[in-house]
């Protein structure tokens, strides 16, 4: 999992980060990440930190 630290951004802001941040993940590592998730029976939405 990602995890962000921001520091002085309002939560309009970290929130709009977050997103961008979790799309490049998912851009870049997608195709493994579902396939960890299908072989290790994991929540593919909770790897990615999705609610």
């Amino acid at each position: 999992m990602v995890y962000l630290n921001f520091t002085n951004l309002d939560s309009e802001t970290q929130e709009r980060l977050l997103s961008s941040s979790k799309e490049d993940v998912e851009y870049r590592s997608g195709t493994e990440l579902r396939q960890f998730a299908e072989i290790h029976d994991k929540d593919y939405e909770a790897l990615l930190g999705l609610p």
